[in-house]
């Protein structure tokens, strides 16, 4: 069965090359697998390169741009792209392990499982501080995640797990399941656009498992995630929480709850006193466990000011409140839903 990998990107020409390589690796076309690049710059000069260099691939790399932006609509664009029936979904800051793509395939061999996925495991690009040690959590099935970077590792196979737990950065459907499941809610949109924000991959996992189709972990479908020092910063948890408050408030009112539009302010002197509290911890050198605290706090804040943003500003909009509740978001164009 023909399978496609598709790496939706958007202005990292480093992250994709290096994406691509371990990709290349695998011996794709052996795997009757191709591999589609789905790119979501708006940058003229970084589509060209981009182009340019899938060009010089000779032929072992597809290219496609798809406009309008966000995340879901490049995923979208790749899934009316794909020649296959089984659908990989890689970011394009992961390199794939050895033998992820044999894996991957092997897992839909059970005609019953629907969604594969895999370990992600870090690839720091520098020094790790001693407080994010401490926002490792246990996953149900044992093991380690830790949802702000997308890392996780089981340490062995699970058949029959929930889909929650199989994140986007390495994420492998049937075209049939995906399309009969809706797709993918909206995910990662430009700042601008935050309002139009949804709950990503959130939405196709909850649809997934409601339809009672099989999710399977596999241990040898690994992906490394480059996480770089911007990514170890109380900065980065709070725009992550502000996202994840977003998200939550999406899933909730797409869900039939109506939004309250007497939702309280968001208490922005909370959450900047909170960041200032986490900047001077970590600035003072304190403790490793005083400083995950003071950066939890920070998330903490930041995501119910993501949470109270969203329900006020579906409350007072009544189109975003239809594109909220819009069955799917297969063939949606986001430019012109926010003109």
């Amino acid at each position: 069965m023909k399978s496609s990998i598709i790496i939706p990107t958007a202005g990292r020409p480093a992250a994709i090359e290096s994406a691509l390589g371990s990709l290349l690796a695998q011996s794709p076309e052996r795997h009757d697998a191709e591999i589609l690049v789905v790119d979501n710059n708006a940058d003229e000069a970084l589509a060209d390169a981009l182009r340019a260099h899938c060009a010089q691939l000779e032929g072992r790399v597809r290219y496609a741009r798809e406009p309008s932006p966000g995340l879901t609509a490049a995923r979208h664009r790749g899934i009316r792209e794909a020649r296959g029936d089984l659908l990989t979904f890689v970011d394009d800051d992961v390199e794939v392990g050895a033998g992820w793509l044999e894996a991957v395939q092997s897992g839909f061999s059970d005609p019953q499982v629907g969604v594969v996925g895999g370990p992600s495991v870090p690839r720091f690009t520098g020094s790790v501080p001693a407080w994010f040690w401490g926002f490792l959590a246990r996953t149900p099935y044992g093991g380690w995640m830790c949802p702000w970077l997308s890392l996780i590792d089981i340490g062995n196979d699970v058949r029959g797990i929930s889909p929650a737990y199989l994140w986007g950065l390495n994420f492998s459907i049937r075209r049939s399941v995906v399309v009969a499941c809706g797709g993918f809610n909206p995910d990662l949109v430009p700042a601008q656009l935050q309002r139009w924000q949804g709950d990503g991959e959130t939405g196709l996992a909850t649809s997934v498992e409601a339809a009672g189709i099989r999710a399977d972990y596999l241990q040898g479908a690994l992906v490394f995630h480059q996480c770089g020092p911007e990514r170890l910063s109380a900065e980065y948890f709070r725009k992550r929480a502000f996202y994840q408050g977003v998200a939550e408030s999406f899933t909730t009112i797409r869900s039939g709850r109506d939004p309250r539009p007497d939702s309280a302010p968001a208490d922005r002197s909370l959450l900047r006193r909170a960041l200032r509290a986490a900047a001077d911890a970590l600035a003072g050198g304190i403790g490793t466990r005083e400083a995950r605290k003071a950066i939890a706090d920070a998330a903490r804040a930041a995501r119910v000011e993501g949470w109270r943003f969203h329900q006020r500003e579906v409350a007072a909009d009544p189109r975003l409140l239809q594109w909220v509740r819009r069955a799917d978001y297969l063939d949606a164009d986001i430019r012109s839903e926010a003109a």
